[in-house]
């Protein structure tokens, strides 16, 4: 069942109201110098007036605060690049997060690897056997 909570209103191109699932939105952007946010999901994107801090209080746990100024869908992530920190969402729809919350996007994405060190030998059922 869709509760009000799994959807928010956007203004679209149009500046009509558009209804979207809260699962549909990559990210949640502020623009500068205004009080409204550039919402980016699949279909497009849209504006919001809203401040980022109190829009992330209303928003689902799932959306996470990936800098001052931008809030990301976990869900909705497909690629990570933890060199350059960016969350991709599909091959053209990315955002950035900062070293900060780097920890925490691993943690919460679950980013690890398998493999255990131990005196500088790998041990597990990926270690090489002829070491």
């Amino acid at each position: 069942m869709v509760t009000d909570r799994d959807c928010i209103y956007i203004f679209n191109e149009e500046e009509m109201w558009l209804k979207i699932m809260m699962r549909d939105i990559y990210y949640i952007e502020t623009i500068k110098s205004t009080h409204y946010c550039e919402v980016v999901m699949r279909a497009g994107s849209g504006r919001l007036r809203a401040d980022i801090t109190p829009l992330q209080k209303e928003l689902p746990e799932y959306f996470f605060r990936t800098r001052a100024s931008t809030l990301a869908n976990l869900r909705q992530v497909r690629k990570v690049d933890t060199v350059r920190r960016i969350l991709y969402f599909d091959e053209t729809v990315f955002c950035t997060y900062t070293k900060r919350v780097a920890k925490d996007i691993k943690r919460l994405l679950q980013l690890k690897t398998y493999r255990k060190y131990i005196g500088g030998m790998a041990y597990g059922p990926d270690a090489d056997a002829s070491v």
